[in-house]
């Protein structure tokens, strides 16, 4: 006969031979995240030597700054824009009746090309290749460019902040190339075929990019034609080109003056308005 094991007793908590009751562990919450290290500061964007960066100042500004603004991808630096003056002066040296002063004072206002005095302009003043350089890194929104940590790219940039900036944020969007000495003289008289190189290059591309495009003459798109040439000839079909632009200027001595300048830029900052709406 098969025999069974009795089920063993069942002793109450605290009498010999009973299991001791282990409690339960309490449940605990699961330790917080350790906070992520505190990000370093960014690094400052200014030259010690350049003044500091002015406010966006009106909606045709801040158009013209975002058009332009992929010319800060070039250098990974951010767009800000030049500050608008209040004042509208009446130069001593624009005649009443000069078609150009409209542009003279937006050049001034803007501070794309300031005046040289409170009463002077200076329109019949030559302008250097540096000078166009600056006026158009102005046009954008005057681009912060980090001149410690920049590359030493070309070789006679010069000693004038203002200037370096502008030279190697061009150079930076493809709008200025140095010569095989990596020079880009930015000391000798601008003329209307350089000008409208580098005023081309700079913002042609980004027109192009809103959808904004103008095809070149007959006559200068053969071979033979400069790059000058075809830059002037984009300039004029785009509107851009002042009156005393022309194929022929191009490769001449002639020099640009403030007013030439002022009324290049004038116009195609009306162009970048409108293409924008």
């Amino acid at each position: 006969m098969a025999l069974r094991r009795p089920a063993p007793p069942r002793l109450q908590a605290g009498r010999p031979g009973a299991r001791p009751v282990v409690p339960a562990p309490a449940a605990t919450a699961a330790p917080a995240p350790a906070p992520a290290p505190a990000a370093p500061p960014a690094p400052a964007l200014h030259h010690p030597e350049l003044a500091p960066t002015p406010t966006l100042r009106g909606p045709r500004t801040a158009r013209r700054t975002l058009l332009l603004a992929g010319a800060a991808v070039a250098v990974g630096l951010p767009v800000t824009a030049l500050a608008v003056r209040a004042t509208r002066p009446d130069f001593t040296d624009v005649a009443a009746g000069d078609s150009r002063s409209e542009a003279m004072r937006w050049a001034h206002e803007t501070a794309v090309q300031p005046a040289l005095s409170e009463s002077e302009y200076g329109p019949d003043q030559p302008v250097t290749r540096g000078d166009v350089a600056v006026a158009l890194h102005r046009l954008a929104g005057a681009p912060a460019v980090d001149l410690e940590a920049a590359p030493a790219l070309l070789t006679d940039l010069g000693d004038d902040p203002a200037e370096v900036t502008a030279l190697l944020w061009l150079h930076g969007r493809g709008a200025l190339w140095g010569d095989a000495e990596l020079k880009v003289y930015p000391a000798e008289p601008a003329t209307p075929s350089c000008a409208a190189t580098m005023i081309a290059s700079l913002l042609r591309p980004a027109l192009a990019g809103v959808g904004v495009t103008w095809d070149a003459s007959a006559e200068v798109s053969v071979p033979q034609s400069g790059e000058g040439l075809l830059d002037l000839d984009w300039l004029t079909r785009a509107g851009m080109a002042p009156e005393s632009f022309s194929a022929s200027s191009g490769t001449g001595a002639a020099g640009v003056s403030r007013a030439d300048l002022a009324v290049s830029l004038h116009r195609a900052d009306a162009v970048i308005a409108d293409a924008l709406g």
